[in-house]
């Protein structure tokens, strides 16, 4: 069991390290954004010179998806904005976290759904809570995750036009795969946090002795 005092220096340090982490996650989190919205424009046809792709996506869908895109660099923007003032309130890792779940349901409930590949973007986010070093963070995100997902199912299945809810549904056990690999994810992360203060405790004890 460890003391009080303990227990102090480890959310001081522990706060910091989050910090950092804010940090090291949005920069994340521009790239990620971007290399995605490289690969629609992509999609939605490259001519330049000699290299013609062509369009494999219409241009509502390529409107509505630089939309969010918009929307999800501007949550970067103001994350940075705030870390560089130096104004990082407690809940910043909750609200950024839960904006980028929020917009990567809505990218998927406007692509193919639980069928589209970018549900692995789940998973990104959810490392991107492990960088913050809060165990409740990544229990939340874990949740979270979860229930985006079971959101976009239900979406599919009650709001999504007849046709295009055919196209978008996944067998069930695949639906069940995923489910359980967010949790997992979230465990193991969760044990990687974990398994990090024993170390750093551990550490501390073993110079102290010296």
């Amino acid at each position: 069991m460890t003391s009080p005092s303990a227990d102090r220096q480890w959310f001081i340090v522990s706060r910091w390290q989050e910090f950092q982490g804010e940090a090291r996650a949005n920069l994340l989190r521009t790239i990620c954004v971007g290399a995605f919205y490289i690969i629609e424009l992509i999609n939605h046809g490259v001519q330049i010179g000699p290299l013609q792709l062509p369009k494999l996506v219409g241009d509502q869908f390529h409107r509505s998806v630089t939309g969010l895109a918009i929307a999800w660099t501007m949550v970067a923007l103001v994350t940075h904005v705030c870390l560089r003032r130096q104004f990082f309130p407690a809940a910043t890792k909750y609200i950024t976290t839960a904006c980028d779940l929020a917009i990567l349901t809505a990218v998927l409930t406007i692509a193919d759904g639980p069928r589209s590949p970018i549900v692995v973007a789940y998973f990104l986010i959810l490392a991107l809570a492990a960088l913050r070093l809060s165990l409740r963070l990544v229990s939340a995100t874990t949740i979270g995750a979860i229930v985006s997902y079971m959101f976009l199912l239900g979406f599919v299945k009650y709001y999504a036009a007849t046709d295009r809810a055919t196209a978008m549904n996944v067998p069930r056990y695949y639906e069940l795969i995923i489910l359980v690999a967010l949790a997992l994810t979230g465990v193991i992360l969760g044990q990687v946090i974990r398994q990090m203060r024993t170390a750093a405790e551990d550490y501390s004890r073993r110079t102290a002795r010296q």
